[in-house]
């Protein structure tokens, strides 16, 4: 036997053995596609041809794992490897296993055995185009173009009064306490004619809670190219900011105290509400009208954001800004608001009969039984309500930084909705008139820390009389609040806070019963970072 015949034999036996070894490790890494139309001869025959065309390609161990990604050398999307015998070379391709798309899903594999009169078909890679390039346009016309942005607020407070007890009914006192004050995620669309915008809140004021702050859908006309420039028609439906004054309206983002002022938060206890708005800006010119339920959220009555009768809330809101200089700027509102205020129905009842034990030995007697006759049910009511208010604003940039001064005043008839809850018909029918204001300065000292200083005044009731040894005497509920306020700032990013609360009130009552300040001031630390 010949040298040339024993190499000719060792040559045909490799090749067999390359063509075993192909159809082994493609057996193992994947089964053929079930709509594959290729017979096993076929695949066979293109598993030979293969091993004999091209012995130089490196085949992936049989220890590789199902459905690993394999590639070419000859494949156009892969980098050439630096040289052709690099054992770290891309390896050739299971046509019949399942390859991930580029949305990660499975994609059925196609053959490409490479057989004379079969059309190749390209292989998959981790760099492979979408399948479909309509569904890829289609998913970015949804996305694009939205703007996502918001702000979380930490902060740790501590409150004068708190103390290590519960009130009637199971509230604590204690307020000395880290919290998340808001945590608030934006998410807004802008087309030519239509705005659409939704915003959502995390907080833990009491306890974990995840809601709803604005969903605002609108119709757009005469956009302006200045970006803090309204359009000059805007009509939305949803639920937004109610449009009085300049608390209301001031993004919590960017406002540098705490909190609104406590005579804002009595009569609107947050800002938003849910109804219809017209609103827009024509040059120096602003305007806002809107229909709202009346009801706005976090209002003690239980029913926030409903209606429980059929008049609508009307507010109005016209006022003015104007730029004479370039780092000057001067505004100011008036507002009205009117509505009508629910007094709840009682439902009717039954006969009973009560003990009440007067001698306090814990046995029943004849006299310490009371009978209560049936009452029936009284209807509900409705009263009026109005407020007028009126806001400005100055500021300038100089040197230093900017500066701001500030303030609004509200007069008001049976508003208040969160701290002395008005309700005339309760009283027998005696309208019950607020007065609130507000004077506020911040200063910017360079873009990194800010200064500043609000006073704040609130009278629930301009008409209260307190009684005592059975006289009625004039007395007053008015709370004042001086706020000073530091604060460190990250441009457009972070700012860390610090607020002292120093209250002044009649809240209390002495050893004698006299009206006396109720010791209720309060410090507080925030963080705020930005999205």
């Amino acid at each position: 036997m010949t040298n040339k015949t024993i190499h000719s034999g060792l040559l045909h036996c490799c090749s067999t053995l390359a063509a075993v070894s192909i159809l082994s490790v493609t057996a193992h890494a994947a089964p053929v596609a079930p709509n594959d139309s290729k017979s096993d001869v076929e695949v066979s025959a293109a598993a030979s041809d293969a091993a004999n065309e091209a012995p130089s390609t490196v085949t992936a161990p049989a220890s590789a794992p199902p459905g690993a990604l394999r590639t070419s050398p000859n494949d156009p999307n892969t980098a050439a490897p630096n040289s052709a015998n690099n054992s770290s070379s891309p390896t050739a391709a299971d046509a019949s296993a399942s390859l991930p798309n580029n949305s990660g899903m499975p994609q059925p594999a196609v053959s490409a055995s490479g057989v004379p009169g079969a059309t190749p078909a390209p292989v998959a890679t981790a760099n492979s185009a979408p399948a479909s390039t309509s569904e890829s346009k289609l998913a970015q016309s949804l996305t694009e173009g939205y703007r996502v942005s918001g702000y979380f607020q930490a902060q740790y407070e501590s409150h004068q009064d708190s103390e290590d007890q519960l009130r009637q009914g199971g509230a604590l006192l204690n307020q000395n306490r880290f919290l998340l004050r808001r945590g608030r995620v934006r998410i807004a669309k802008d087309w030519d004619y239509a705005a659409l915008l939704v915003e959502f809140d995390g907080n833990t004021v009491r306890g974990p809670a995840f809601r709803w702050q604005k969903a605002e859908a609108s119709l757009v006309y005469g956009r302006s190219k200045e970006k803090d420039v309204a359009p000059l028609v805007q009509f939305t439906m949803g639920m937004f900011d109610l449009p009085f004054g300049y608390e209301l309206v001031e993004s919590p983002k960017f406002r540098p105290f705490m909190e609104r002022s406590v005579g804002g938060r009595a009569l609107w206890p947050s800002e938003p509400d849910v109804g219809a708005r017209l609103s827009g800006q024509m040059n120096f010119f602003r305007y806002a009208v809107s229909l709202t339920n009346g009801e706005p959220l976090d209002e003690k009555s239980g029913l926030g954001l409903q209606d429980p009768n059929n008049n609508k809330d009307v507010t109005v809101r016209l006022g003015a800004v104007a730029k004479p200089w370039p780092k000057f700027m001067a505004a100011g509102d008036i507002t009205y608001n009117a509505g009508k205020g629910f007094h709840p129905g009682t439902d009717a009842t039954k006969s009973s009969t009560s003990w009440q034990d007067l001698n306090h030995d814990g046995a029943v007697q004849a006299n310490e039984l009371i009978g209560n006759p049936a009452s029936a049910a009284t209807p509900s009511s409705n009263f009026s309500r109005w407020a007028i208010g009126a806001d400005a604003q100055v500021s300038m940039e100089s040197w230093l930084g900017k500066s701001m001064l500030y303030g609004e005043i509200v007069v008001a008839q049976n508003m208040d909705r969160g701290l002395f809850i008005s309700d005339p018909i309760a009283i027998g029918g005696q309208n019950i008139r607020q007065l609130s204001y507000y004077v506020a300065f911040i200063q910017e000292i360079t873009p990194y820390a800010l200064a500043g200083f609000r006073t704040d005044f609130y009278n629930p009731n301009a008409d209260f009389l307190d009684q005592r040894a059975g006289l009625l005497l004039p007395t007053s509920q008015e709370i004042r609040n001086y706020s000073p306020i530091v604060g460190l700032v990250l441009p457009d990013r972070a700012k860390m806070l610090f607020e002292w609360d120093i209250q002044s009130n009649l809240l209390g009552r002495d050893s004698r019963g006299v009206p006396a300040r109720y010791p209720n001031n309060m410090w507080t630390l925030r963080l705020q970072v930005n999205l």
